[in-house]
């Protein structure tokens, strides 16, 4: 497969080709950061919004703990609905950075040797706190993501415990709320796929070459 996929570009090819790898890489990983702030802002005031709620006294049974109660259950659906979708697009951000990344790898070679996916190790483990490590970024922005869903996802789970309950007599405003935010996930699930259409997908991976550091520490 990486013959074949060699085989479509010649000398020049490759070099304008591995020139619009980089950019399109970096413009992915320029975006990644974008989204993240765009989620970041949305999930944080549907967080602030349930706290806000959460915090106001109860004054007993009456209209206002009734708005209360609505206040709280749809924030934490709106956290839960942003939260998810911020949980897929980085998905999404890591899946067409690493594609790009491949081409890359694939690309460079032929142009300036193996710089790109040569990687320099010098043996830190991960517990060294004052020492670099090769986690990975994308990684770990997306279990944050991942948990913050599952956090307002309780928040929906206890908002309804709480002031809710399952009954033959339903009232709109809850029962609206829940389907529509259960709708609201499936539909970013099912619909929120990218159509590849007449593109090339194929099994192609990462290689990285490690480069290790005889250095010693005091070098």
């Amino acid at each position: 497969m990486t013959d074949s996929y060699n085989a479509a570009f010649s000398e020049t090819r490759a070099a304008n080709a591995l020139a619009v790898a980089l950019d399109v890489r970096k413009f992915e990983i320029d975006l990644y950061w974008k989204r993240a702030s765009y989620f970041w802002v949305f999930t944080g005031a549907a967080l602030a919004g349930h706290l806000v709620a959460l915090t106001t006294p109860e004054k007993g049974l009456g209209p206002a703990d009734y708005h209360r109660a609505q206040a709280m259950l749809l924030t934490a659906c709106v956290g839960l609905i942003f939260s998810f979708a911020w949980y897929l697009v980085n998905r999404a951000s890591k899946f067409w950075q690493s594609n790009w990344e491949a081409h890359v790898d694939l690309l460079e070679d032929g142009v300036n040797g193996p710089l790109y996916k040569t990687v320099l190790s010098d043996g830190t483990p991960w517990w060294k706190i004052h020492g670099a490590y090769q986690f990975s970024v994308s990684k770990i922005n997306q279990m944050l993501s991942f948990y913050v869903f599952l956090v307002f996802a309780l928040l929906v789970l206890d908002t309804t415990r709480s002031y809710y309950k399952f009954s033959c007599q339903w009232q709109l405003f809850p029962t609206a709320c829940m389907l529509f935010t259960g709708l609201a996930v499936v539909l970013l699930v099912l619909l929120g796929r990218t159509s590849v259409g007449e593109r090339r997908v194929s099994g192609l991976r990462r290689s990285t070459t490690i480069l290790n550091d005889t250095l010693d520490d005091d070098g």
